[in-house]
């Protein structure tokens, strides 16, 4: 009927309509005076941003947009096509509009002819300000999701985890095998602060602060491995070794990897509380002990503490076996290789065979790390296996053996 015909007719209409404003939403043109607004990111968006609807912008506006990264995206990128900013401050833009783009955990300002474009693992936030004098043609910009978010459901060792695919590992996280460790530890468990425990072994001013793998100090798979029998062993070397709990009891749900390990891995791989519990906490107390030198090391998780504590002057060396790292930066909002970039201590890499590229020989490390950087790779090893390996099979255990010698020399090396 006719009436049906044009019911019909409406219907369309709407949902046109409403497809239209929830476009326009995503496309940002920014105000008079004050504007805020928040955008999602999914993959196979492309949203627009303009500082103005006219030919030049007004006076005295500021407008703020939040580009949130969806979960369907691991990359956006945003990138202008004309930029026109007036400032008197060409190079660091104090003296007049400018726009301020952060991603990374790092924020610049741009103005002038200078165009932004900038590669986020994490969210965008971009700020648009201009004061009451002079004013130019604006900006036009793109915000776009440029790598789309895989997912592989894994099953060995897992427990059935999703996995973004990110830092190189196709979508898993490296196998961190369990194994049953008897071993009576000789260290004592101190405690660091009201909530921070730690393993403490040995005597001297020659220093080891240990960072654990995803298993941590204090969960219910931690002692199944043999990390504290690694810890006894430099100290019967002559180091005097801490392992700080860094997760604060806040240990991998359910002991294993889960349905919840990705987001729980995500709040304990934060340098900002790392960083903070190493300047408050651990550094005081090793101070306390007058330390002549202070080296660093982990396995699995424990190489994102390692490298970003390498950046500081106070430690001498650091070592990585089976690092992940590559894979725990992304989600953390970090770029791999300005974090090396940081790093001040020489470096000692044990990689697995299945180890991604960037820490293998003529890798991403090597390559921004130069001279700083010794790299060994075990090609018959899977992850974790110097800590988690079965010393039962005869290939393991050679090269158990041989990581603890290279550890030992590196430490020679450079602790005094």
């Amino acid at each position: 009927t006719q009436n049906s015909h044009t019911m019909k007719v409406v219907a369309v209409l709407v949902a046109v309509a409403c497809f239209s404003v929830s476009v326009e939403a995503s496309n940002v043109i920014c105000g008079a005076k004050t504007t805020s607004k928040s955008v999602t990111v999914e993959d196979g968006d492309t949203f627009s941003f303009k500082t103005q609807k006219g030919k030049k912008y007004r006076g005295n506006t500021k407008c703020t947009v939040d580009y949130k990264m969806g979960d369907t995206c691991t990359k956006m990128l945003f990138a202008c096509t004309k930029f026109n900013i007036n400032n008197n401050d060409k190079r660091k833009c104090r003296k007049g509009d400018q726009v301020t783009v952060t991603a990374n955990g790092k924020s610049k300002a741009y103005c002038k002819n200078k165009k932004p474009k900038v590669t986020s693992a994490g969210d965008i936030s971009v700020v648009f300000n201009s004061n009451r004098w002079k004013h130019s043609s604006g900006a036009s910009c793109k915000v776009t999701c440029t790598e789309a978010a895989s997912t592989v459901t894994t099953t060995e060792g897992y427990g059935g985890a999703t996995w973004p695919n990110s830092g190189g590992y196709n979508g898993t996280w490296p196998s961190e095998p369990v194994v049953e460790n008897n071993y009576t530890a000789k260290g004592q468990m101190i405690d660091l602060d009201t909530t921070m425990q730690a393993y403490q072994v040995g005597s001297g001013s020659k220093m080891v602060v240990w960072s654990h793998d995803i298993y941590g100090l204090t969960g219910e798979n931690s002692d199944n491995g043999r990390t504290k029998e690694w810890a006894d062993f430099l100290a019967e070397n002559g180091y005097n070794v801490l392992i700080p709990d860094w997760y604060r009891g806040n240990n991998l749900p359910g002991g294993t990897f889960g349905p919840d390990t990705f987001a729980w891995s995500a709040s304990v791989s934060n340098w900002t509380k790392i960083e903070s519990d190493w300047t408050n906490v651990i550094l005081p107390y090793l101070q306390e002990g007058s330390p002549s030198s202070i080296g660093v090391i982990g396995t699995c998780w424990g190489s994102f503490p390692v490298v970003h504590l390498s950046m500081f002057d106070t430690i001498s060396a650091g070592v990585s076996m089976h690092p992940s790292h590559p894979a725990l930066m992304p989600t953390a909002g970090e770029d791999e290789a300005e974090v090396l970039g940081l790093i001040q201590a020489p470096q000692l890499f044990l990689v697995e065979g299945e180890a991604v590229d960037s820490v293998k020989t003529g890798g991403l490390s090597e390559e921004v790390l130069g001279d700083k950087l010794t790299v060994v790779e075990f090609p018959d090893m899977t992850h974790g296996w110097t800590v988690r390996g079965n010393l039962e099979e005869p290939d393991v255990a050679r090269d158990v053996l041989k990581a603890k010698q290279l550890v030992l020399d590196f430490f020679e090396t450079y602790l005094n």
